[in-house]
């Protein structure tokens, strides 16, 4: 039970500190996602987090301001990893392009995604989103935020307009 408690402890500190970091409200929407290895969070800095089917299956969205439910995702989410990746999406863009997605029956990934939509193993599609939506990783035993030096929760993807144009001739 001991070993239990400190874990729990750690966890809860480890969640205040990402909490601090999340928390000044740039009118972001943020999703946290946890992986096992620093390269592969280091590639997903350089190239973009490349995902299955939908975002939300992916990530959690969380609110940044609630320390509380940070350290919830910590806690759920830690068998998947040490490094949790940062998205964060300007509010204003990501209902843009939420709402054109919604308006035409397709998915947000559809028009989010900087890469062509492949089947994946799973016969579902497979996106990526920008490098530039990624802010960083956190590491969960050290505490230390790796930052991104490309993000830009307001870029817009040069191919947009082609995704939006593709979906709209469906």
């Amino acid at each position: 039970m001991r070993g239990y408690f400190i874990c729990e402890t750690h966890m809860k500190a480890t969640g205040e500190k990402l909490a601090k970091i999340l928390a000044c409200d740039d009118g972001c929407v943020i999703f946290l996602h946890n992986t096992r290895s620093e390269a592969v969070a280091k590639k997903i800095l350089a190239e973009g987090f490349t995902f299955q089917n939908q975002l939300y299956y992916s990530t959690d969205r969380i609110n940044p301001n609630d320390g509380v439910e940070i350290s919830y995702f910590l806690v759920e989410r830690k068998e998947y990893g040490d490094y949790t990746i940062i998205i964060k999406i300007s509010r204003s863009l990501f209902k843009k392009i939420y709402s054109f997605a919604e308006d035409s029956g397709h998915h947000l990934e559809e028009v989010l995604s900087i890469n062509e939509p492949v089947l994946g193993d799973d016969d579902e599609y497979v996106y990526t989103i920008s490098p530039h939506y990624v802010m960083g990783y956190f590491n969960n035993k050290t505490g230390a935020l790796t930052c991104n030096p490309d993000f830009d929760p307001e870029h817009m993807a040069a191919n947009w307009l082609d995704n939006i144009n593709r979906i709209r001739n469906e």
